[in-house]
């Protein structure tokens, strides 16, 4: 471990992965394993380090309830060290309760509405035809079990088609039997005891994370922090729906703490509403925890989630199709009229506003997870606004992969004198299992940045529409892209120098 005094660890999206959490904690520098068995891992944090997760925590490997657990134990043995962050895969589970209650299922089919958010999904009555005609049923209506109903929105409404069978082989872990021992009804009773319990491992979760944290100069949120989402707060009263207009805010922050311990109050506030009234009322038209889940569906806040807004395109921090995309007059002049036009946009992470109020109130650094960036984290430079910006997840780095994840693994650390002097560290392997370690400038004051510590040209853009996301052996790592398409070009220094003139 480096002699540095002050470290602080992330990682984030780890939705479930508990065998790659496990590798990224065997090349940390903030945690250790106590002990791991099959049914539980309980980890320790070294002495003077801070940890921070950055959200998503669930849905796409058979590690969710440990993962959870595991997070949790850790967050209340260092209540003032670790940090959980909530996500918009871990918030969206409050839906459960109430749309796999009796009494929906009770409802007629046609009377549930389809995701609000995905106009090409489709209804719970197409699913339910497919399924009864390949069940050789004569009626949707025969294939309404809480089953299906569960399995419809995994697929179709949150996006983890997989979760089910996923949640099957976890339950034969913790139970120690054959998956053929688990039934479908288990499945089912285990996703709503996890989040609506008070002892289930999601609901822990909840009640111990966070929408927003402040360690130092550096804040984390999950999503991204923007025009749209800098100092709003929701309403507590917002509805997860389509909605007509824009609606004013709960409350406007323009001291960053305020406006963290705000967000941070509305969660806790919505959870105690999820407590009181977990399922529908008679007329189906409120729940509990519905502010939640508005709050981590963009459309819902009219473009202004701090959990789902997103910096990133085609693998880099940003790029000119997403500021395009972004600019684009006929896409700007629906942004008061329809709240859909937000979905595809990429926040801008080189805003001189945005980054004027972090610098005031203090911050130098933000780090997000829930885009992925290929198969290394993606960074824009302090040197473009004061304040860098570091985008962590690398969930889609190898779609080639069962897990779509491969070989690749980031490790995230900021290092330095303490919270309010420091540097960012990258470490970690590529897809292809080569290890790289980058260094960043050393960030302190409100605007100081100290170009002796560090790389100068990482986290830049060069010609071609590259940028520089990383350095290895002699060697660094030139990336771009445009939506999912990534592009890598490993170009050696001296190659580099002679190419860009940096």
């Amino acid at each position: 471990m480096s002699v540095d005094p002050y470290r602080l660890g992330y990682v984030t999206d780890l939705e479930g992965h508990i065998d790659f959490f496990l590798t990224f904690v065997e090349r940390s520098n903030v945690l250790d394993v106590v002990s791991n068995t099959p049914k539980k891992l309980e980890l320790d944090l070294r002495d003077g380090c801070y940890f921070v997760f950055g959200g998503d925590s669930v849905d796409k490997a058979p590690g969710d309830i440990r993962l959870c657990r595991s997070l949790v134990s850790l967050k209340r043995r260092y209540p003032d060290r670790v940090f959980l962050l909530v996500g918009n895969r871990d918030l969206n589970k409050i839906r459960f309760t109430a749309e796999l209650s009796a009494a929906d299922m009770e409802r007629d089919i046609d009377e549930i509405p389809s995701p609000h958010w995905d106009p090409n999904a489709p209804s719970l009555r197409t699913y339910l035809e497919q399924v009864a005609k390949a069940k050789g049923m004569a009626r949707a209506e025969d294939a309404n079990t809480r089953v299906e109903r569960l399995r419809y929105m995994l697929k179709h409404t949150l996006g983890c088609p997989d979760t089910f069978e996923f949640r099957r082989q976890e339950l034969a872990i913790l139970k120690e039997c054959g998956v053929a021992n688990i039934s479908d009804d288990q499945i089912c009773d285990s996703f709503i005891f996890e989040v609506e319990n008070e002892e289930g491992s999601l609901r822990q979760y909840l009640e111990n994370a966070n929408v927003a944290a402040v360690v130092g100069n550096t804040l984390f949120v999950h999503g991204a922090v923007d025009l749209n989402t800098m100092r709003f707060v929701p309403r507590h009263d917002t509805k997860f729906e389509l909605p007509t207009k824009r609606a004013p805010p709960g409350k406007v922050c323009e001291d960053l703490i305020e406006w963290v311990d705000s967000l941070n109050d509305y969660l806790r506030v919505g959870m105690k509403d999820y407590q009181a009234r977990p399922v529908w009322d008679e007329g189906r038209t409120t729940r509990g925890g519905e502010a939640l889940l508005a709050l981590q569906n963009r459309c819902a806040v009219w473009g202004r989630s701090v959990i789902s807004n997103c910096y990133g395109d085609g693998g880099v921090v940003t790029n000119d199709h997403a500021v395009q995309y972004l600019q684009d007059p006929n896409r700007a002049e629906m942004e008061d009229k329809d709240p859909m036009v937000f979905e595809n946009v990429s926040s801008d992470p080189k805003d001189p506003v945005v980054a004027a109020w972090l610098k005031k109130n203090g911050i130098r650094r933000v780090v997000v997870g829930h885009k992925p960036t290929g198969d290394c984290p993606a960074v824009l430079s302090s040197a473009f606004t004061g304040v860098e910006i570091a985008s962590g997840d690398t969930s889609f780095s190898d779609v080639s992969a069962s897990d779509n994840r491969g070989l690749a693994l980031p490790v995230i650390e900021i290092v330095g004198e303490n919270a309010v002097d420091n540097h960012l560290e990258i470490s970690g392997r590529f897809n292809d299992g080569r290890d790289y370690h980058s260094t960043f400038h050393r960030l302190y004051g409100k605007d100081d940045i100290d170009v002796t510590v560090g790389d100068h040209t990482l986290g830049t853009e060069v010609d071609g529409g590259y940028w520089v996301k990383a350095s290895c052996t002699e060697k660094y790592r030139l990336c771009r892209g445009r939506g999912r398409k990534v592009e890598h070009d490993d170009v050696p220094i001296a190659e580099f120098r002679a190419r860009f003139g940096k």
